[in-house]
């Protein structure tokens, strides 16, 4: 009975170890499943793990500079709050320094604004009209070549006289005192003309005629030296000379827009000074300045004679076969 007890109960106990084997194996299979399903979380873990160490360094990377831009930040900000606070001062400055005008300041503000600068003309003296502007220069170009066609019809000196042997300063005197003569006539004619029938006012009408006959006696000795020295050549470079003087003498706009090497010829040509001369003289300008004039020209009356007179003391020390013939009314 107790055999047979005990085998029932073991053949119970064979039942539950058979139970107890079968969950053993069921368990062993749901484990073999989890340790598959915790290989593959493990391998998405660790990827996880690699991106979020590389999000890290990024957020570190990320971090140093949002640190750099603040403190950049910073430095802007009290830059920001100084320059404040200038501009602060300055319109407090500013708005103190604002005039607080009334009605008629600020009229004469506004006429002020509109009409800057206000021009007042003032002449020394005035021609009146064109034609009397025009007349000075035109004197002095009549008397240049009045002058110069007389050397054209008149031998400058007496070859006959340099045979003889006279006086080479008398031969000189006598060459240039007859064109002289002849262009003090021409300017009385001129003169005649201008005042009388022109009826151009003269205030000064002596010193006017004396300064024309004077610019006439300058270009007789001028046009005479270069006879003497250059012969026809002479009066080949007269020509040229009074076609320079007619740019350089300033009758017919003013000098100083010439380029610099004929504004410098203008101080040097005698036309320049006997239409200046006449001018001051005809339209009652400064005296003084025509005095100054009239020396020039005086000077360019000695140099001409004392270049013409060495010129003639030449030709009395060397002299040519047709010197020796002269013509009859050389």
């Amino acid at each position: 009975a107790a055999a047979a007890t005990g085998a029932a109960t073991l053949a119970a106990g064979a039942a539950q170890t058979a139970a107890g084997a079968s969950n053993v194996a069921s368990g062993a299979t749901d484990a073999a499943t989890g340790a598959a399903t915790l290989a593959a979380g493990a391998g998405t873990v660790n990827d996880g793990a690699a991106s979020a160490a590389t999000g890290a360094s990024t957020a570190a990377t990320g971090a140093e500079s949002i640190a750099t831009g603040a403190t950049s930040l910073n430095s802007g900000l009290v830059t920001l709050q100084s320059g404040a606070g200038l501009l602060r001062d300055g319109l407090a400055n500013g708005v103190t320094s604002i005039p607080n005008s009334d009605a008629q300041t600020r009229t004469l503000q506004g006429s002020t604004i509109a009409d800057p600068v206000s021009l007042t003309t003032a002449a020394v003296t005035s021609a009146g009209t064109y034609g009397a502007g025009m007349a000075p220069f035109f004197a002095s170009l009549a008397g240049w070549i009045g002058i110069y066609a007389l050397f054209l019809i008149v031998k400058p000196v007496s070859r006959r006289a340099i045979t003889a042997l006279h006086s080479p300063l008398k031969i000189t005197l006598a060459g240039w005192l007859t064109p002289g003569l002849l262009g003090l006539v021409q300017m009385a004619a001129l003169f005649g003309i201008l005042a009388g029938i022109l009826h151009f006012e003269v205030h000064n009408p002596v010193g006017t005629y004396g300064m024309m006959g004077l610019a006439a006696l300058a270009f007789a000795a001028i046009i005479l030296a270069l006879n003497v020295w250059l012969g026809s050549v002479g009066q080949f470079v007269g020509l040229v000379l009074m076609v320079i003087q007619l740019v350089t003498a300033g009758g017919t706009f003013p000098w100083q827009t010439l380029p610099a090497p004929l504004a410098w010829l203008h101080h040097v040509v005698p036309m320049s000074y006997a239409v200046d001369g006449i001018r001051q003289l005809m339209y009652g300008g400064n005296p003084a300045t025509a005095w100054a004039d009239a020396g020039v020209l005086l000077l360019w009356v000695v140099g001409g004679l004392v270049l013409a007179a060495v010129g003639v003391t030449r030709m009395t020390h060397f002299r040519t076969l047709r010197d020796l013939r002269p013509s009859l009314i050389g």
